[in-house]
C-alpha cells in the first residue's frame, strides 16, 4: 500500500529551502506554472477563483504566468469569464489578455447581459371586406366543351 504525499507542503518546503533543491529550481517553476495554469482554466474556475489565484500568487508571478499561456487558453477564459462581451470575440490575443488582466485585478467588471429590446409588434391592418364582384372571377364561366 502506497501512501500519499501532500503536494502542498513539499512545495512549501521545496519553497522554504530552495538553497536544498537549487539542482532542480527550473523543473519546480516549470511544474508550478503548470499548475497554476490548469488551475485558471479549469472549466469550474469562475472570477473569483481567479481573483483568489491572482491575490494568493501575487500580481507580478500571476502576470508572468498568464503571458505564457496560450492565445487559445486566454480566448477560452476570457470567454468564460466575460461571457456578455461581443468584443472579446473579435479582439486580438493581446487586448483579451489585457483585459483577463483587469479582470483578475479588479480593474474590470464583466459585462451585464443586454437587455433586448422588444420590436414593436406589426400592425394587424384590417382589410376592409371584399365586395363580391371583386372576389368573383368570371374566366371560369367562359369555359366551353372541346369536341
Amino acid at each position: 500500500m502506497t501512501l500519499d504525499v501532500d503536494g502542498f507542503a513539499v512545495f512549501r518546503s521545496i519553497g522554504s529551502h530552495a538553497d536544498a533543491f537549487a539542482a532542480i529550481a527550473a523543473e519546480v517553476a516549470k511544474s508550478a506554472r503548470t499548475l497554476v495554469v490548469k488551475q485558471i482554466v479549469h472549466k469550474d474556475t469562475g472570477l473569483k477563483a481567479v481573483r483568489d489565484i491572482r491575490a494568493a500568487l501575487g500580481a507580478e508571478a500571476f502576470n508572468l504566468i498568464t503571458d505564457g499561456m496560450s492565445d487559445a487558453q486566454i480566448k477560452s477564459l476570457a470567454v468564460r469569464l466575460d461571457r456578455h462581451n461581443p468584443e472579446l470575440k473579435t479582439a486580438n490575443g493581446a487586448a483579451r489578455r489585457l483585459h483577463v488582466l483587469a479582470l483578475a485585478g479588479g480593474a474590470a467588471e464583466p459585462l451585464e447581459k443586454a437587455k433586448s429590446t422588444r420590436k414593436p409588434a406589426p400592425s394587424k391592418k384590417t382589410e376592409a371586406p371584399l365586395s363580391a364582384a371583386d372576389r368573383i372571377q368570371f374566366l371560369s364561366a367562359g369555359a366551353t366543351r372541346r369536341r
